[in-house]
């Protein structure tokens, strides 16, 4: 799981294994996976890091102007299972 800011000592998430964002590239821990693939925001070279060294590919989007207001990854995204 990938976490910063107040999620990363929150009870609910005590039993995962957790990956660390610092605060200044918190936004990108709104990250989503999709088919063995983490897609997360453009511009948050640690952030990107971190998670490759998990072993996971990463894509990087440009969310600018959602950061803006605020929007992140998980918000814009329709998931499904099939």
């Amino acid at each position: 799981m990938v976490v910063a800011g107040e999620f990363i000592d929150h009870p609910d998430f005590a039993s995962y294994d957790k990956l660390v964002i610092s605060n200044d590239e918190e936004y990108a821990a709104n990250c989503i996976l999709v088919n063995g693939t983490v897609i997360i925001p453009d511009g948050f070279q640690e952030a990107k890091r971190k998670i490759e060294a998990t072993g996971y590919p990463t894509i990087t989007l440009d969310m600018s102007e959602f950061q803006k207001q605020d929007g992140g990854l998980s918000c814009l995204s329709l998931r499904f299972n099939i």
